[in-house]
Order: structure tokens, then C-alpha cells, then sequence
């Protein structure tokens, strides 16, 4: 619990979305049963980083955890107000945003390494979450050395 105070905390002097402080502080369902649901997929996506596979879809992620399609979509959409696509795209930006920081991997290596397959898609959906471009972020968040 503490953690999650932590963590909005760092949001709120922030000036930029962390990633993984949205992924993290999203709320849960007042539904049992979507919150078993998120728990599986968020296990998935954590701990398997399944959102790398580009061709990750609904169909794909609920074949993956054995749970019907349109109990996953509803769960997420409850819980975070977002739809699957956005769900998955903010675990990739999640992954993306710590490389940038920590790697001197290129933006295209990055994008691919995480699950994008176009820099189109990747930039709007960086930009979306984070509201900067990569290299803004990276700018931002590279310490000097």
C-alpha cells in the first residue's frame, strides 16, 4: 500500500505520465469476478510480458489465460475505463520508457523490442501515455552520466 502512495506521489511532482504508475495505480472492478480476471492478466502480461508478441490480440491473450474474450475485455474496460489495445499498448510503453532510460538501444530497436510494428503507431501510442515523444522521454529521464 505503501508503494502505491509512493507511486502517486512520484506521479503527482511529475510532470509526465509514468507508465508504470498508470499500469500499477489502476483501480479494481467492484466485481469478484473481474477482479480474478484482471489478476490473471495482469500475471500474463507481468510476468510472461506477453504484450511483446505484435501480434498479440484479444482472441490470442484469452486463449492464452483459458478465459473467454468478452470476460477480459469487460473486466479492463470496468476496471480501467480503457479498452484491451490500450491496456496492452500501456505495457509496452511501460517496457519501452525503462529502455529508453536505461539502454542506448535505438527508439526503432526499442519500438520492435516491445511488441510495436510500425514507429507510427508506436509514437502515437508513446505520445498518448506519456504525453512526449520517445526522445523527449529519454532526454528527460537519462541521467547524466
Amino acid at each position: 500500500m505503501l508503494l502505491g502512495i509512493l507511486s502517486i506521489a512520484a506521479a503527482a511532482v511529475s510532470r509526465s505520465h509514468t507508465p508504470v504508475e498508470i499500469i500499477e495505480a489502476a483501480p479494481e472492478s467492484d466485481v469478484p469476478e473481474d477482479t480474478e480476471t484482471l489478476t490473471a492478466v495482469r500475471a500474463l502480461m507481468q510476468g510472461k510480458r506477453v504484450y511483446r508478441d505484435a501480434d498479440l490480440n484479444l482472441d490470442r491473450l484469452a486463449r492464452k489465460l483459458g478465459i473467454p474474450a468478452r470476460q477480459i475485455s469487460t473486466a479492463i474496460n470496468r476496471a480501467t475505463g480503457k479498452n484491451v489495445s490500450h491496456y496492452v499498448n500501456e505495457h509496452r510503453i511501460a517496457e519501452a520508457c525503462e529502455l529508453l532510460a536505461e539502454t542506448d538501444k535505438s527508439v526503432t530497436e526499442i519500438m520492435f523490442e516491445v511488441g510495436f510494428q510500425t514507429k507510427s503507431n508506436f509514437n502515437r501510442e508513446f505520445r498518448r501515455v506519456t504525453e512526449m515523444t520517445p526522445l523527449e522521454w529519454r532526454e528527460r529521464k537519462v541521467k547524466p552520466s
